[in-house]
């Protein structure tokens, strides 16, 4: 076993400008699929009211879906050897489609249908982009995956006020449709701009090279004999990450804040779009210095302290009234911490998994964390329908503080896998 300190990681050198584009290009890349995830979730509460659905039925549609979706995570394995650029590129297209099928849905079960396809569609972004940026940066692994974690929040950030004002004006159906159309633009972007691989020298395969269903439950098979040759801390990790999707930003924030503040807060849509926007602006700033952080005095101490502060700013968000100036600012907050564990985590996964082929190990990372994660959304929805708004936050605080526990009993130093 090796061991690698939590110290400084990086050299302090100034990246070039070859690698800024694809830094670059990268977070554009990620901010464009955030497009979907942010703006669909605008859609929500007009999707329970014509079609006089429940939180409940909507918890478990996407947690569902957000299970089927992350564990296909776990098949990066497939696209090594492919050009990031088409996947992500395909990955945009899949989600204009869904765009598009859930514009035309005629009733709750249709718009579930395009839910998950795009759920399905969506699974590359995470695997593929933060391997890519994590073998191509390992020096500056922190602050590079806060970037990557950064174009998805940018992207989140700039799509609510855009749909609030497009439902206002032309209704869901239509915004939704537009929101596909500027994925196809993405989709363009991605494949023209994103440099290509060097595709590295190696023996052909001597199997399949394409994806089958086959090839698919193999890749989620295989979960398990990457976590067996994990160390017992990386399987911390992994624990952690799966407790910690009960208040992750990238999942459960998305999928039931619009909600919160108009059906519990009866804010406008256009007042729930500045919040909304104010809790994403703080998932911009925040994981940018997290990780910078991280980089510098180590992960354990900062996730830890993400972890805790944050679970403390969802109980502060929880009893705030209707004040529009105190909603924004813990929303903000929240939106700081809630967004910067992510790629701490992922930064945390990555020292410890520092040998294995990077897609199959952030794969198996996202398909646990993302994938099995998802069920806090079906977990969520219930507690909604059942006891309300606080005990959903109470709810996503204690996921946080269980995460902070597991994560203190790592020790500073981590072994890395051999």
């Amino acid at each position: 076993m090796r061991l690698m300190s939590e110290g400084p990681r990086s050299k302090g050198g100034q990246l070039d400008r070859s690698e800024r584009k694809i830094i670059s290009l990268m977070t554009a890349s990620h901010g464009i699929q955030h497009f979907y995830v942010s703006g669909i979730a605008l859609t929500y509460p007009y999707v329970i009211k014509e079609f006089h659905a429940s939180y409940a039925s909507l918890g478990v549609i996407l947690g569902v879906s957000g299970v089927i979706g992350g564990l296909l995570q776990s098949a990066a394995g497939l696209v090594k050897g492919r050009q990031a650029r088409s996947v992500l590129a395909l990955q945009d297209i899949g989600l204009a489609l869904a765009c598009a099928f859930g514009a035309i849905s005629p009733g709750f079960t249709a718009y579930a249908g395009a839910k998950a396809f795009g759920s399905l569609a969506q699974w590359p972004q995470h695997p593929v982009g933060s391997a890519y940026l994590s073998e191509k940066f390992p020096e500056r692994r922190g602050t590079v995956l806060a970037w990557h974690t950064t174009g998805g929040s940018i992207g989140t950030l700039v799509i609510p006020l855009a749909m609030s004002v497009a439902i206002t004006a032309f209704g869901w159906r239509i915004a939704l449709a537009l929101l596909g159309l500027s994925l196809l633009i993405g989709a363009s972007l991605v494949q023209f701009f994103l440099p290509p691989q060097e595709k590295p020298k190696v023996a052909k395969p001597t199997g399949p090279t394409r994806p089958s269903i086959s090839s698919l439950a193999n890749s989620v098979r295989n979960m398990g004999n990457v976590i067996k040759e994990t160390t017992g801390e990386t399987k911390r990790i992994l624990v952690a990450s799966t407790v910690a999707a009960g208040g992750r930003g990238l999942g459960v924030i998305g999928a039931f804040i619009p909600l919160y503040l108009e059906d519990s807060r009866h804010l406008s849509q256009i007042e729930t779009g500045i919040i909304y926007t104010t809790m994403l602006l703080g998932g911009v700033i925040g994981p940018l210095y997290a990780g910078n952080l991280s980089d510098r005095i180590g992960r354990k101490t900062v996730i830890m302290a993400s972890y805790f502060l944050g679970a403390a700013s969802f109980i502060g968000f929880a009893f705030t009234g209707q004040n529009r100036v105190l909603l924004g600012t813990w929303g903000f907050i929240v939106g700081v911490l809630a967004y910067s564990e992510s790629p701490l985590l992922q930064s945390m996964f990555a020292d410890s998994v520092h040998n294995r082929e990077g897609n199959s190990a952030f794969g198996t990372y996202f398909a646990i964390a993302y994938g099995v994660g998802a069920i806090w959304l079906s977990i969520l929805g219930w507690v909604i329908a059942s006891y309300g708004f606080r005990a959903f936050f109470a709810t996503m605080a204690f996921s946080f503080l269980v995460a902070g526990g597991i994560i203190a009993t790592l020790p500073r130093q981590i072994k890395l896998s051999s």
